[in-house]
């Protein structure tokens, strides 16, 4: 349980700051330390997602930060798509899109990177909005990878639109977390859904293995994203840029490491 509730409040440490959920950061530190299994766990951690976005949402709210304009086109296409995601999590073998998608994270990160030391000013100003096909295209992408490997879309979201939409880095995270209120929440629902169908260890039900975990992760994950979102707001715009820097090959060593430990450990 306490193990558990450091986990969440990382996560949302985390998850609030950078509008990426918290299950990026839970995911791997339980994997690695308790070992549950993985569908239990993603189930919890797409509950923990709720209670991340929910709160960043409004800690940003409150500060005025939350504009529907750029989140509300990437909203439909996320929730259709979350539901394909999770259904291929019961069927598919993840390995390609990690593979790729860590590609993608480590290609975000050096861009970021050269642009701060170059001292590239980020945008002062909003663009009008996304283009339509670009929205559709980033919030079907999010939904499917969050509902495949159980993480908050906004891992998807963030860096598609700082390098896709030209988004400002506090723009594309607080359109993040508008658009995580819905598809974490309905994302949740549809995962719990299908625990009933993977089997328990010791006859364990899945779902009440999901929902107690859970039950310790989202109350610390919910102070852990006030705090990440409060740091956000009294932070440069530059260090948020260089946390986002900093995490994001995190992000992508974690995608990309069951696949790499499955070719260390196959025989030779």
């Amino acid at each position: 349980m306490l193990a558990y509730l450091a986990f969440g409040l990382a996560g949302g440490v985390v998850g609030g700051m950078l509008g990426v959920g918290g299950a990026i950061v839970i995911i791997p530190l339980a994997t690695v330390l308790l070992a549950p299994g993985k569908d239990v766990l993603q189930g919890a951690t797409m509950i923990a997602n709720v209670a991340v976005a929910l709160t960043a949402y409004r800690k940003y709210g409150r500060a005025g930060y939350v504009d529907w304009t750029f989140a509300r086109p990437l909203v439909v296409p996320s929730l259709v798509a979350v539901g394909l995601g999770v259904g291929l999590s019961l069927v598919v073998d993840a390995r390609m899109f990690r593979l790729l998608f860590a590609a993608f994270l480590f290609f975000v990160a050096a861009r970021e990177f050269v642009q701060l030391v170059r001292g590239a000013a980020p945008a002062d100003e909003d663009p009008s909005g996304i283009p339509a096909g670009k929205a559709s295209a980033i919030g079907a992408l999010m939904g499917t990878i969050s509902g495949l490997l159980g993480v908050g879309g906004g891992v998807v979201a963030v860096p598609l639109l700082r390098t896709w939409a030209d988004l400002p880095v506090r723009r594309a995270i607080t359109t993040s977390v508008c658009a995580m209120v819905p598809l974490a929440a309905v994302g949740a629902v549809l995962k719990g859904a299908t625990l009933p169908r993977v089997a328990g260890p010791d006859g364990a039900s899945p779902l009440v293995q999901s929902l107690g975990i859970a039950a310790c992760l989202a109350p610390a994950a919910i102070v852990g994203s006030w705090i990440g979102a409060t740091l956000n707001l009294r932070i440069t715009v530059r260090a948020v840029r260089w946390v986002l820097v900093a995490w994001l090959p995190t992000s992508a060593a974690w995608m990309a490491w069951p696949v790499v430990k499955g070719w260390l450990d196959a025989p030779r």
